[in-house]
């Protein structure tokens, strides 16, 4: 999915970002990499992005040059940068984020101010929409849906102008079809909880691509 972005005030947005280890950067290269959790980010990252010579670093394993990274990096900068993200189903998501951290669907579900007391949990719950828009208007150029990675990933690549990769799906989850997790009311909460997923990337419950 294109966008037209908007990068008015992102450089103090990214700074605040509450997950600042989601942020991949490449400035050799002049990209981002905005990295939501259970989007087959790990795949990517690994497998893919860190096979070519892209100079790519993040808070994780460079915390000093992300540091000064961070700090410098202006609006006008950030103009020049490919930024990119992928987007999942967030009824598929949330079952995928539950099953990881070893929490029954339902539970984590009606109980998420709960869960969400453990920091690791809250950040791999976000909402994808945090990685892709800041105050209602999106500040990526490209947005790869998880249900059509590949084709999608393929044109990340050419942008990026390095050689196509087969993604090896990791970390997958080992569990039924999400829609059979959900009563009527679990899908209303989750629609709520992630409501700005569902309008800007089209999502819906029960879709499967």
């Amino acid at each position: 999915m294109k966008f037209s972005p908007q990068r008015t005030g992102l450089a103090d947005y990214l700074r605040a970002h509450e997950h600042p280890g989601g942020i991949i950067v490449s400035d050799k290269h002049k990209f981002l990499y905005m990295k939501p959790a259970k989007t087959a980010g790990t795949s990517i990252l690994r497998e893919c992005l860190q096979s070519h010579p892209l100079g790519l670093f993040n808070v994780k394993d460079d915390p000093k040059r992300f540091q000064e990274w961070i700090n410098a990096i202006r609006d006008e900068e950030l103009e020049e940068y490919f930024i990119f993200a992928v987007a999942r189903n967030p009824w598929d998501r949330v079952v995928s984020i539950a099953s990881y951290f070893k929490i029954p669907v339902r539970d984590f579900i009606n109980r998420i101010d709960f869960h969400w007391q453990n920091k690791a949990i809250k950040y791999h719950s976000l909402p994808i929409s945090s990685y892709t828009h800041h105050d209602g208007h999106p500040f990526v150029d490209f947005v790869c849906r998880f249900e059509t990675l590949q084709p999608d990933m393929d044109q990340v690549f050419d942008q990026l102008k390095i050689k196509r990769e087969k993604l090896p799906i990791t970390n997958q989850s080992e569990h039924a079809h999400y829609s059979t997790y959900y009563t009527e009311q679990e899908i209303k909460k989750v629609a709520a909880l992630y409501q700005h997923d569902i309008d800007y990337f089209g999502y819906c419950f029960g879709q499967t691509v």
